[in-house]
């Protein structure tokens, strides 16, 4: 079955165009961007666009280059901005920008991603106000299985422990046995038992049909451009779909669900403040 994130971004999006009608309010979010990043730039376009579908006023703040001071500087002054309810910055950053320092500069309370390190905390401690975006759109898409996780084997393949340790609870708290795995000790032995694998190796079509288990859930992450324009995960759709029982293809599977998530978390952080 193809586990199709643009369908439940859509069912995402009307819950938060209607409430943001409901509200009265109209949230504002600001998004920093430096460089040009071929994922990035396709994932802060379609932002813009379903932002302003939705009734949430983004804010675009884009950078050719920039340090990590002049970031931080930025970021605090939106920090100050009672017009602004949430504050994204989009990842990845060019080499020589301290990413840590960048996230951690960010107001908690406008921390619209949630991978502030006290939003990490709370929520590994389940104290979370909400759900970091790229984790509740995971949550979202393996809710439309259906199935029952408890007992499952899952393993997540990933860079970040930022990324590896929340993900990690939350596949913990639906009741699965959890193994991290950074791609560079990628294996078939590592990842062909796990009934759920959710992949962001950052490479395309990393994840062959070899490495996957008969009726495995598999959830790919990765967006990448091609050098012919095609965009493709880091799983290879087209061998793994013949043997996962779910899959999410890309396009059109985590992304829409993540900028869904991203509308939501948005939308709560004004609620909150208002």
């Amino acid at each position: 079955m193809i586990l199709s994130g643009t369908a439940l971004s859509e069912e995402m999006l009307a819950l938060v165009q209607n409430t943001v009608a409901e509200s009265g309010l109209t949230p504002r979010l600001a998004v920093i961007q430096v460089g040009s990043d071929a994922a990035s730039d396709i994932y802060v376009s379609l932002k813009s666009k379903i932002a302003a579908r939705v009734g949430i006023a983004l804010e675009k703040f884009h950078q050719d280059s920039a340090t990590t001071e002049q970031l931080i500087e930025l970021i605090h002054s939106l920090n100050e901005r009672a017009d602004v309810d949430a504050i994204l910055v989009q990842l990845p950053l060019p080499a020589g920008i301290d990413t840590d320092a960048i996230i951690s500069a960010i107001d908690p309370k406008k921390d619209v991603d949630g991978f502030h390190p006290k939003n990490i905390g709370a929520y590994v401690t389940g104290q979370a106000v909400h759900t970091p975006v790229l984790l509740q759109a995971i949550e979202w898409l393996l809710g439309k299985t259906g199935e029952k996780f408890s007992g499952k084997q899952a393993v997540v393949v990933g860079k970040s422990d930022v990324f590896l340790q929340p993900l990690s609870y939350l596949l913990a708290f639906h009741g699965m046995q959890v193994s991290e795995i950074k791609p560079a000790e990628l294996s078939a032995e590592k990842t062909r038992d796990a009934d759920v694998l959710i992949v962001a190796t950052g490479k395309p079509k990393t994840i062959t049909a070899d490495m996957v288990k008969d009726g495995a859930i598999v959830i790919d992450i990765g967006i990448n451009r091609l050098d012919d324009g095609k965009i493709v995960g880091d799983v290879d759709f087209e061998s793994v779909q013949q043997k996962a029982a779910w899959i999410t293809p890309t396009p059109g599977g985590v992304g829409p669900v993540t900028i869904a998530a991203l509308m939501w978390n948005t939308l709560r952080l004004a609620l909150d403040r208002s």
